[in-house]
């Protein structure tokens, strides 16, 4: 599972062996000035996700890679058994970040605050 880390500058997305290879991503870094905000979403099914390329998906078991769809371009990474945590981004290669992970709600919290912090300094 993708662990972040977040600094006063930066949200860390740090992918081990296996989810790079998945994935064909390195680990990634976004500005954090360039991120809009983070929700949890619990209803996350990887359906609609338009086409992948490069990355793996297997239907209920794991989308990872990145996906465009009418303009839009996003990186996922969600495996069965957890829970997506969605990252809304502005002037950056993807315009989202999906990630599953085992607390969304936790981590949106944890990103928006430090979103809203950056903002304020």
């Amino acid at each position: 599972m993708p662990m972040l880390e977040l600094t006063n500058e930066e949200l860390i997305i740090h992918l081990n062996f296996w989810e790079k290879i998945a994935s064909f991503q390195k680990n990634v870094r976004v500005r954090l000035e360039h991120v809009r905000g983070a929700t949890d979403d619990d209803g996350f099914r990887g359906m609609n996700l338009g086409m992948r390329a490069p990355g793996t998906g297997f239907p209920g078991l794991i989308q990872a890679g990145t996906y465009r769809k009418g303009g839009d371009t996003q990186f996922v990474f969600w495996t069965r058994g957890t829970h997506c945590v969605v990252i809304e981004l502005d002037h950056d290669k993807w315009s989202r970040i999906i990630l599953g992970v085992k607390d969304a709600r936790k981590f949106a919290h944890e990103i928006n605050v430090a979103v809203n912090n950056n903002r304020n300094k």
